[in-house]
């Protein structure tokens, strides 16, 4: 009686794990990869984000996660420009994080150029509409 009770108990325990979600993914981080003439490249573990400064008639920012691309606009041209134009403070100052949850990118820039850092929070959903969810910048001389 006991071992059947122990191995009913034991076929629910699997049962039900098979069953639910497996834990979310940790945050990947994507450091500065390369610069060409139009692009900077953002890469790490086969993800990348790569914004284009030639091409920008359309969406300029492309993302390539998990088997998925999405197109959108700039998060801040401005601050994208001048990292294109003046490169990062330092090695490892620019890199974006990204982690999906279902279809939607949650994801953060992180940058120091020019004497300023700052960070931008931001989702992309299915239907690759960027929504800028917070903004920081701070002066490094103060």
């Amino acid at each position: 009686m006991k071992v059947l009770l122990t191995g009913i108990v034991g076929a629910c325990v699997l049962a039900t794990s098979a069953c639910t979600n497996p834990p979310e993914k940790n945050t990947l981080k994507l450091p500065y990869f390369a610069k060409t003439d139009c692009e900077l490249v953002y890469k790490a573990r086969g993800t990348q984000v790569i914004e284009n400064f030639c091409e920008t008639d359309w969406k300029p920012v492309k993302l390539y996660i998990k088997d998925q691309k999405y197109s959108v606009d700039w998060i801040d041209e401005n601050t994208s420009r001048k990292i294109f134009e003046n490169g990062c403070l330092q090695s490892g100052a620019c890199y974006y994080e990204l982690k999906m949850d279902g279809f939607t990118v949650n994801g953060r820039f992180a940058y120091a150029v020019d004497g300023i850092q700052g960070d931008f929070t931001f989702e992309i959903d299915a239907n690759e509409n960027l929504q800028l969810l917070d903004q920081t910048e701070s002066d490094l001389s103060s």
